[in-house]
């Protein structure tokens, strides 16, 4: 049977490029031979459908959304919570957090909470948290990470005539948190904040198959879809330094530094890149760039942050 399309009537809601394909046609137009089943739909569907159909950003409905986070070790695989930390509330272009919103922001058992300002898209800062200190050379903290690997994270300490004010070392790596999307309402379930032990620093830097290098910094991110579930088959770009960025993504449990995108975990990034502003870009198996986010890096820290799809077709 033959589908018929009146442009006058009948061409709300279609693609643009059928649009313009019927730009000449006037009255009724004979286009496609098709059964009138409805099974016929010009909705997007799909993980992606959302870069289609992008929905608008929402509105802030408060001045102040409270945020909760979960400190907790990366290596026991988040069971164990990390405590005594110090963080700072920072406008995202704010390098090095040189005017914090708030200040001396402290833990509770490993639970972190805190207010950010939305104004009229919400907010996009990042969080800043650092954790205790130890000499780098100290074996009853660090085993056998102390010494040689660890003290190269503090190239002025001397370990054959230490000054601990010079070879102190983060007892976890430092983490600077991108808020992507914008928060713009109260977080109540608390995000879990994933901390590196600088004692197991060697261990991931072997299965990452990588060397350490002293003032380079580290981005994670982790990938989601239209539905706000990991995504699989996501590769990452970074648009700058991408010839010294070291790729790695989670692969079956475990840092990888052979896979080429990401796992059913959605996580991956990069190491070794030099201080500064990065833009991350995901692409999946289509070749099509479907997330997309600028944050910082840092010497020594750690950035983490999502990539939400954001970028329309």
């Amino acid at each position: 049977m033959v589908s018929r399309i009146c442009r006058a009537q009948h061409t709300a809601g279609l693609p643009a490029a059928l649009l313009l394909a019927l730009g000449s046609v006037t009255g009724c137009a004979q286009v496609l031979d098709l059964p009138d089943t409805g099974a016929l739909s010009l909705v997007p569907s799909g993980p992606w459908r959302c870069l289609d159909a992008p929905a608008e950003a929402p509105v802030p409905s408060t001045t102040m959304a409270t945020v909760r986070f979960q400190a907790c070790d990366f290596i026991s695989n988040c069971t164990l919570p990390v405590r005594g930390l110090h963080a700072r509330l920072c406008d995202k272009l704010d390098v090095g957090c040189l005017s914090p919103r708030v200040l001396d922001i402290e833990d509770t058992g490993g639970r972190i909470e805190f207010s950010v300002p939305t104004g009229q898209r919400g907010f996009d800062g990042y969080l800043e948290v650092s954790t205790g200190v130890a000499p780098c050379y100290d074996r009853s903290v660090f085993g056998e990470a102390a010494a040689g690997l660890l003290c190269q994270l503090v190239p002025d300490c001397n370990p054959a005539a230490p000054d601990p004010q010079l070879c102190n070392v983060p007892l976890y790596s430092p983490v600077l948190w991108f808020f992507n999307p914008p928060v713009v309402a109260d977080i109540d379930v608390p995000i879990p904040l994933q901390l590196y032990p600088s004692a197991a620093l060697p261990l991931v830097l072997d299965a990452a198959g990588g060397s350490l290098q002293p003032g380079t910094g580290a981005v994670f991110t982790s990938i989601v879809d239209c539905d706000g579930k990991p995504a699989a088959g996501v590769s990452l770009r970074i648009a700058e330094h991408a010839d010294v960025a070291d790729t790695l993504y989670f692969d079956s449990g475990v840092i990888s530094n052979t896979a080429n995108e990401t796992d059913a975990s959605g996580v991956g990034g990069f190491i070794h890149i030099p201080p500064g502003f990065v833009e991350l870009t995901g692409v999946n198996r289509d070749g099509v760039p479907v997330a997309k986010v600028g944050v910082q890096a840092s010497p020594v820290f750690v950035t983490y942050t999502v990539l939400a799809p954001n970028v329309p077709r």
